[in-house]
């Protein structure tokens, strides 16, 4: 299947590689459909692409490259909406802002973008968890990351 989009031009994948978010993204919750695009000059950022609204992608990036120790508990709620059996399939990424003034750049470590693997399903939530920054700053730690490309 292809779309147009907006930052990618024609964009190839395949049914298979849809993600499903049922609820949305908190303030884009009409858009229930997504695709994972990964450029390498632009690693470790990727793109949370809609396909309900192709102008519409979310910079991404697992958020252990900013903050070495991130660790993100899975209450039993999320689990069962996800169907998540193996924790070890469950995918995490931040959002990313990416402002005009570049060293502004912050990622939302306080509501991370969980998909299942097994079965494609995401949903952002809120980590009860006051050790995280929903505008945490990143650049710095971008800067000095190991980051294989």
């Amino acid at each position: 299947m292809n779309i147009e989009t907006k930052n990618f031009g024609l964009v190839s994948y395949n049914e298979e590689d849809v993600l499903y978010f049922d609820d949305g993204i908190p303030g884009f919750e009409g858009l229930k459909s997504f695709i994972l695009l990964s450029v390498d000059e632009y690693t470790p950022f990727k793109w949370l692409q809609s396909l309900d609204d192709t102008d519409i992608a979310f910079v991404i990036i697992d958020p252990k490259v900013v903050v070495k120790d991130y660790k993100v508990e899975i209450d039993e709620d999320i689990a069962k909406l996800l169907e998540i059996k193996d924790i070890n399939h469950a995918l995490v990424y931040a959002i990313v802002v990416i402002p005009d003034e570049i060293e502004k750049m912050t990622a939302n470590l306080k509501a991370p973008i969980i998909i299942n693997a097994e079965n494609n399903k995401g949903m952002q939530i809120l980590l009860d968890n006051d050790d995280y920054m929903i505008k945490h700053p990143i650049l710095k730690e971008l800067k000095n990351a190991d980051i294989d490309t």
